[in-house]
C-alpha cells in the first residue's frame, strides 16, 4: 500500500463530508459518524481509568487514574478500515513529558496504552508520537517529532485519519500530516482518549467519521458464569442455623444485649434497604485503592452495598415472618446471577469481591427452601458460585496475607453452601496453613503490622482485616466437625492468641509496639475512619465476638461492652445480632450475659503446642466427613416469629429444641449431613 491510495481515500472521506448534512447535534449520532460537545457525558463513553466528568462544555479528568493513567473509552462502537477522527483537547498538570491524546484499535475496552491499539500522543514539550502496544506494561515507538502545539497552554487539535494499516496526524490547521506510520498488529478497532499518569485532560470536541457498531471483547482476566444453573438439591451449613435463629429471636423479646439493640441497628438499615434497588454492573472491575481510593470505593460499593443490603433483608424475614423483605432480599440475588456478564480478576478485583460477596452466601442460606425465594432463582445462584464465585476467589487464594484470608472466606462458605465435602476438606487444609504461615510465636501477623509502608500505622487494621476472614472460616467449618479454633501452629500459637493480641492493642492502642507515632494516628482500630467522618458507624473487629465465644477474655469482654452491638462492612453485617453471647445456641440459656466470669472458661482440650502440624501437610483438626448433628438447626417455620407476638414461638422454640420433632407449619430447610 502507498501513500498515494492513502490520500486518495481520505480524498474520498473528505468528499463525502462535503455533500453530507449539516454537522449533527451535540452528542449526535448519524450512520457511521458521532460528534460529541460534550454538554453531559453520554452513555457511550465509559471511564476505564480516572474519574472522568462532562462540565463547562467538556470531557475533564476529575481525578487522575492509576499508574495507567486516566481513560473514557468509546463504547459499542468502533472506527472502521478507513476513518477520520477530530479531537480538540487541552492539558493540565503534569511534566514537560506528560502527555494525551488519543488510542486507536484498542482491543478490550478497558485496555490501556500498553495493552492493545496504538495511541497517538501529545507531550507539553509539545513532542507528537505514535506508539504500539507492546504488553506486559511496554510500547514501541513507531515515529516521532517535536511540534510547536503546547497543550498544557492552549487548546489542540489533532486529526487521526485511519487507511487499513497506514495512520496519519495532522496538528490543527496544517494541510500535510505531521506524522505518518504503518504497520498492521491491531485492527480491533476501539476507540479511547487517554491521558498519562497525573495528567488531567480536558476534550472540548470528538468528530468521528467512519464508526460501525460492534460488541466489546471481554477483558482477558473475566471470568465468566455460562447460565448454567447448580444442580437441585440440599445445601450446606454456612453460619446461621434455624436453632441460631431462633436463639437470636428468643434474646430479642428477652431483651437481651447485644441482641436488643443489634435489631434495632439491623431494622434501620432494612428501612434503608427496601427503598434501594439492586445495581449490578454488568463488568465487576475495583482498580488498586492505593492508585485511586475514590475510583476504588466507586467501583466497589456496589457489590458492598448490594450484598450487605441482600442479607440484613434476609436475617430481617427470618426474625420478623414478614415476606416482603424475603422477596426484596431475593431480588438482590438474582439480580447479580442474571446481570453481571464478567468478574474481573485483576487489580483489587478479586480481594473486593472475596471480602463482600460472601454476604449473598450467607443470604441464600437464609432465603433456601423458602417461598420467598424460587427454584429457579437458587440453582442459578448455585451456578454463580461454582462457575464464577469460586474460581474469582481462587485467582489469589495462593496469597498468604489478607488477600489469601478472604479469598479463603469466600471459598469456604461457597463450598458449604453446596454441600461439597472434598471442597470442605480443601479449605480446611488451606486454613491450616494460612494459620501456620500468618500468625508467628507472639500472636501477631508479620505481614499485617507493619502496613503501611512499614510505618506501621494501618497494622492493627490489617491485622482486623486477616483475623476477620479466619474467624469466620472457623465457624463455617466448625459445622462440620473441623475445629480450627484449637489448632495451634509450629510456633505454637492460633487463633485465641492472635485475638488476644488485637484486643490488648484496641484496649491500649499505646502497646501497639510496631508504631512509633502519636496514637490518633492510627487507622481503623475500632471503626472505619472515613466513614465514621461520613457518620456511619462500621466495626473494625466484629470477629471479636466470636473470639469471646470461644476465647473469652478479660480484654475482649471490655472492648465489647464499650461498642455495644457491631457491625461491618466487609463480608457480615451484624455479627453482634447472630453471634454475641452465643457460642451454643442448642444449649438452653447458652452465652447469657453475665453467667460467667470472663477467661475462666478455658478453651479447647488441648495444651498449647501439642497438635504437631504434619510435615508434609498440616493436620486439619476434628475433620469428619460431613456436618454436625448440631449444624441441623431446627426444623421449625423460618420465619416463625411472625412478627413480635412471641407467645407461640417460645413454645414452638421448646417443642423444636427440647425434643428435635418437625414443625407441621412453614417450610423446613433441609442440611445434608453427608
Amino acid at each position: 500500500m502507498t501513500k498515494n491510495r492513502w490520500r486518495s481515500s481520505l480524498a474520498a472521506v473528505a468528499a463525502a463530508a462535503l455533500v453530507a448534512v449539516a454537522a449533527p447535534a451535540v452528542g449526535a449520532e448519524t450512520e457511521g459518524s458521532l460528534q460529541d460537545d460534550f454538554d453531559v457525558l453520554a452513555e457511550h463513553w465509559t471511564p476505564v481509568a480516572g474519574t472522568w466528568e462532562a462540565s463547562e462544555g467538556a470531557a475533564r479528568v476529575v481525578t487522575p487514574g492509576s499508574s495507567r493513567g486516566s481513560i473514557l473509552a468509546l463504547t459499542g462502537q468502533a472506527l472502521e478500515s478507513v476513518s477520520t477522527t477530530t479531537v480538540d483537547f487541552r492539558t493540565e498538570g503534569g511534566g514537560d513529558a506528560a502527555w494525551a491524546g488519543v488510542t486507536v484499535h484498542r482491543d478490550a475496552l478497558d485496555d490501556d496504552y500498553t495493552e492493545s491499539g496504538y495511541t497517538v500522543l501529545l507531550r507539553n514539550n509539545g513532542e507528537l508520537a505514535v506508539i504500539e502496544a507492546a504488553g506486559g506494561g511496554g510500547v514501541t515507538y513507531l515515529d516521532r517529532v517535536a511540534t510547536s502545539a503546547r497543550p498544557g497552554a492552549d487548546w489542540v487539535t489533532l486529526t487521526i485519519e485511519l487507511d487499513g494499516p497506514w495512520l496519519a496526524v495532522t496538528i490543527g490547521e496544517d494541510a500535510e500530516p505531521v506524522l505518518t506510520v504503518s504497520d498492521d498488529t491491531f485492527d480491533q478497532g476501539g476507540f479511547s482518549l487517554a491521558a498519562h499518569r497525573d495528567l488531567r485532560m480536558a476534550v472540548d470536541t470528538v468528530k468521528i467519521e467512519g464508526v460501525v457498531e460492534r460488541e466489546e471483547p471481554l477483558p482477558a482476566d473475566c471470568i465468566v458464569w455460562s447460565g448454567e444453573p447448580g444442580d437441585s438439591g440440599e445445601r450446606g451449613a454456612v453460619l446461621n442455623s434455624d436453632t441460631r435463629i431462633a436463639a437470636v429471636s428468643a434474646r430479642i423479646d428477652a431483651g437481651a444485649e447485644p441482641q436488643a439493640s443489634g435489631y434495632e441497628r439491623l431494622m434501620d438499615d432494612v428501612t434503608a434497604g427496601m427503598l434501594r434497588e439492586p445495581a449490578p454492573p454488568k463488568h465487576y472491575f475495583v482498580p488498586f485503592f492505593y492508585n485511586d481510593p475514590d475510583a476504588h470505593r466507586a467501583a466497589r460499593d456496589g457489590l458492598q452495598n448490594d450484598a450487605n443490603t441482600a442479607y440484613q433483608l434476609a436475617l430481617a424475614y427470618r426474625l420478623t415472618g414478614d415476606a416482603a423483605y424475603g422477596q426484596h432480599a431475593a431480588e438482590f440475588i438474582d439480580a447479580w446471577t442474571s446481570g453481571v456478564e464478567c468478574v474481573r480478576t485483576s487489580e483489587d478485583s478479586a480481594l473486593a469481591f472475596s471480602y463482600h460477596f460472601p454476604a449473598f452466601v450467607y443470604a441464600a442460606e437464609l432465603l433456601n427452601g423458602s417461598p420467598v425465594w424460587s427454584e429457579e432463582g437458587e440453582r442459578a445462584f448455585a451456578g454463580f458460585l461454582e462457575q464464577t464465585a469460586i474460581p474469582v476467589a481462587g485467582s489469589i487464594l495462593h496469597r498468604t496475607n489478607n488477600w489469601g484470608s478472604w479469598a479463603l472466606e469466600l471459598t469456604t462458605v461457597a463450598a458449604s453452601y453446596l454441600d461439597d465435602e472434598a471442597a470442605i476438606s480443601a479449605a480446611a487444609v488451606r486454613a491450616t496453613e494460612l494459620l501456620e504461615h500468618q500468625i508467628d510465636a507472639n500472636g501477631h501477623l508479620p505481614e499485617e503490622v507493619n502496613r503501611n509502608n512499614g510505618v506501621g500505622d494501618y497494622g492493627i487494621w490489617y491485622t482486623h482485616f486477616s483475623l476477620q476472614p479466619l474467624f469466620l472460616v472457623a465457624e463455617t467449618l466448625s459445622s462440620y466437625g473441623i475445629d480450627l479454633f484449637s489448632y495451634v501452629n509450629a510456633n505454637g500459637v492460633g487463633l485465641q492468641d492472635a485475638a488476644d493480641a488485637a484486643a490488648g492493642w484496641v484496649a491500649d492502642p499505646e502497646t501497639f509496639e510496631y508504631f512509633t507515632g502519636d496514637i490518633s494516628d492510627l487507622a481503623n482500630v475500632r471503626t472505619v475512619d472515613y466513614l465514621r467522618e461520613a457518620g456511619v458507624i462500621a466495626h473494625s473487629m466484629s470477629y471479636f465476638e466470636l473470639a469471646q465465644n470461644h476465647y473469652p477474655s478479660d480484654a475482649l469482654a471490655g472492648v465489647l461492652a464499650e461498642e455495644g452491638a457491631m457491625t461491618s462492612i466487609h463480608s457480615i453485617p451484624h455479627l453482634s445480632l447472630t453471634h454475641g453471647g452465643l457460642a451454643n445456641p442448642e444449649d438452653e440459656g447458652s452465652g447469657d450475659p453475665g453467667t460467667e466470669e470472663p477467661g475462666t472458661e478455658e478453651p479447647g482440650t488441648d495444651e498449647p503446642g501439642t497438635d504437631e502440624p504434619g510435615t508434609d501437610e498440616p493436620d486439619v483438626p476434628g475433620a469428619d466427613s460431613g456436618a454436625d448433628d448440631d449444624a441441623s438447626g431446627s426444623s421449625g417455620d423460618l420465619a416463625a416469629t411472625g412478627g413480635h407476638d412471641y407467645t407461640p414461638w417460645f413454645s414452638v422454640g421448646l417443642i423444636v429444641i427440647g425434643l428435635g420433632v418437625t414443625a407441621l407449619v412453614g417450610w423446613r430447610r433441609r442440611i445434608h449431613l453427608g
